[in-house]
């Protein structure tokens, strides 16, 4: 097998490294029974591989369906409210996908030694909107497309004891890029701003969230269709507890309690990261349409009450008594 035959000869040249076998694409979880069945043969306690990745990108079909694979993917700049509602219930995918793949591990690797690794995911649109001539991958990222991003970070952060390492795989010129660059012109993009916000999970303890909001209402090809209203995640840091969510819905905002069991809150402050146009990215003439302003945190004595607004990623920073 390819990922024996790698970790045994490789050199390491005095340092302890950790090694990540090629894992399954999106829902392959045939691959992953096959992959840790072979391992489990010659390693049956797992002491070799740290990490097995998973990678997994979404796009929605454009309104002129065609079979056509790469033509097929909707637009980075031009969609309506339904392409990007049915981007985001494919992007929502990736929970699914973390949690059955984990179980799959976990009928070989039954201590779950092996970590899942989400080595590339994220929003993937026909060609057509690259600032950079010639760059054929890269792709204009919007409000959506921060929207799109904060939804997975909080994926992630919900699973903790699953996901050890989750990385967005192009940071710059590319898909679902942080950043864009093209001689001396620099840009920070929608979805680098989101990953701005959510620093503040670095070192944090993450616990456990419940979201209870209406549903978003739309209509999906003549049919009726819903999506959910607010998800997010938050992390602990002794006295501070950081929440962060998403609001899918791109007209309507909520107005939303935060209640915190077992602490009491003594002041919050929130961030928020959103545009008055669901299309709003950052240009190298206009790099600041989508950049994190602060918003209104109201405390009580039990809990902390926002404002989110609609299409939007927000950040509440809470400090417990």
């Amino acid at each position: 097998m390819e990922f024996r035959r790698y970790a045994t000869w490789v050199p390491t040249y005095g340092q302890q490294l950790r090694f990540v076998a090629s894992g399954p694409s999106d829902d392959n979880y045939d691959w992953t029974s096959v992959l840790f069945e072979s391992l489990a043969k010659k390693d049956p306690n797992f002491n070799t591989p740290w990490g097995c990745s998973l990678h997994f990108y979404a796009w929605n079909l454009s309104r002129g369906r065609t079979s056509d694979w790469e033509k097929g993917k909707g637009d980075a700049v031009n969609f309506d409210a339904t392409d990007w509602y049915e981007l985001m219930r494919e992007g929502m995918k990736m929970e699914t996908l973390i949690e059955r793949h984990w179980q799959v591990m976990g009928q070989t690797d039954r201590r779950h030694k092996v970590k899942l690794v989400v080595d590339e995911w994220g929003p993937w649109y026909r060609p057509g909107s690259e600032v950079t001539p010639g760059f054929g991958l890269e792709q204009m990222p919007t409000l959506r497309d921060a929207v799109f991003s904060g939804m997975t970070l909080d994926i992630f952060n919900r699973h903790p004891e699953k996901v050890a390492m989750a990385n967005c795989a192009q940071l710059i010129n590319c898909l679902n890029s942080l950043y864009l660059a093209h001689e001396d012109k620099f840009v920070v993009t929608p979805v680098g701003r989101v990953f701005e916000l959510y620093t503040a999970h670095q070192g944090g303890q993450s616990v456990r969230t419940v979201f209870n909001a209406p549903e978003v209402k739309y209509d999906r090809d003549g049919k009726p269709a819903t999506f959910w209203g607010l998800q997010g995640s938050a992390s602990l840091h002794e006295k501070k507890l950081v929440v962060t969510a998403v609001n899918p819905d791109v007209s309507q905002g909520h107005e939303t309690e935060v209640t915190v069991r077992g602490a009491k809150p003594k002041s919050a402050t929130m961030t928020v990261l959103t545009a008055s146009d669901m299309h709003a990215h950052n240009t190298f003439a206009q790099p600041e349409e989508v950049v994190p302003r602060a918003g209104k945190a109201k405390t009580t004595a039990a809990s902390v009450v926002v404002e989110i607004p609609a299409a939007s990623v927000v950040c509440v920073q809470v400090e417990l008594r």
